[in-house]
């Protein structure tokens, strides 16, 4: 393939999504630079009065526990996962209700890191003005609900005295009911790409996520990329997925997938699936990118583009729907090939690679 048809194509898919690292708003390097010597505080969410209070009234008394269960889940694996990858602020890190973060007087000694559950209009707002996961209306059904309808779980980051405006950084997460897999791929993701912002702080914004595109897609072709069954576009045989992805791939439950990035396999690199910041989405503000996660270091390795999605319903066709489908598509495995120089010769090489299903 022609070196600049392959380059005009990656700045092309990035300029669609963002979502390679799904970041909403340029990073400034001066503020990643404030963040490094400050105390990390990380928002502990708790269970709401008024929820409690609907499930009693309602006499769902079992979905009480099932509520504050959730809430306790949600603390552990986000600390867990700042444990395991988050290096960008040194010394201790302290857990704290939005309450009690607010009666800190100190605030040039702090940094802060949240989750929230947002509507596109909200990006731009502080956490202060909206924050909280959402947890309504089935705690236990919708734990993993892939059905965004209008909504994403982000996490965001700002310096406590810039606490009231918008967050200086904020990423997606997979799930509107963030798992434990989506808190350790966010924290090594988000960690990998500020560190990687900080040692190129001279890179334009217009450029850079190409750069570390370029730089980081050679590693891909040394991966074996996990494709999640339940997430592939059901169109997608072996044969059509060996035709468009020229490296080793493998077709596996979302058990295989999870277990890999708890466990930092180095062999691996994941088809991610992540929602993202696009107003003219038909549902509402959230459409979907695809793109791949280098468990081992948080590297994004390739990323997908998003379909203009067309404001009149009319317009629409399989091409551009499929960007409010949480589903890895045909164009996402072209578009990850298409980032390797040589993917004309690895294709062209008799079916040397690996794959199969597990």
């Amino acid at each position: 393939m022609n070196k600049l048809k392959v380059v005009s194509a990656i700045i092309v898919s990035l300029s669609m999504a963002m979502a390679t690292q799904a970041q909403f708003d340029y990073v400034k390097p001066d503020d990643i630079d404030a963040a490094h010597s400050r105390t990390l505080i990380v928002i502990t969410e708790k269970p709401a009065d008024n929820i409690t209070e609907k499930l009693n009234k309602k006499h769902k008394t079992d979905q009480v526990d099932v509520y504050k269960n959730a809430m306790d889940a949600f603390n552990k694996n986000f600390a867990d996962a700042i444990a395991k990858y988050w290096k960008i602020t040194g010394g201790d890190v302290q857990y704290k209700t939005l309450d009690e973060v607010n009666d800190i007087a100190d605030k040039k000694s702090y940094v802060v890191m949240f989750c929230r559950s947002v509507e596109q209009g909200d990006l731009s707002t502080s956490y202060q003005a909206k924050n909280g996961i959402m947890w309504w209306p089935d705690f236990k059904e919708v734990q993993h609900d892939k059905d965004f309808t209008g909504k994403m779980t982000v996490m965001g980051i700002s310096l406590l005295e810039k606490f009231n405006k918008t967050p200086l950084y904020q990423c997606p997460l997979p799930d509107l009911y963030p798992t434990k897999q989506d808190f350790l791929y966010m924290l090594n993701a988000t960690n990998n790409y500020l560190d990687y912002r900080i040692n190129h702080r001279d890179e334009s914004v217009k450029n850079i996520d190409a750069k570390m595109l370029e730089e980081n897609q050679p590693v891909l072709k040394d991966k074996t990329l996990l494709l999640r069954r339940d997430q592939l576009d059901k169109k997608l045989t072996p044969a059509i997925i060996t035709k468009m992805y020229p490296f080793p791939y493998l077709i596996a439950g979302s058990d295989t997938v999870n277990a890999a990035i708890d466990s930092a396999d180095s062999k691996y690199a994941v088809a991610m699936v992540v929602p993202c910041d696009i107003e003219v989405a038909a549902n509402g503000g959230v459409a979907y990118a695809q793109y791949v996660y280098n468990i081992e270091d948080g590297a994004i390795l390739a990323s997908c583009g998003i379909p203009d999605m067309p404001t009149d319903p009319k317009n629409q066709t399989s091409a551009n729907t499929n960007a409010n489908k949480p589903i890895i598509t045909k164009r996402a495995l072209l578009d990850f090939g298409l980032y390797n120089k040589d993917s004309d010769s690895s294709n062209d090489s008799g079916g040397s690679k690996k794959k199969g299903k597990k």
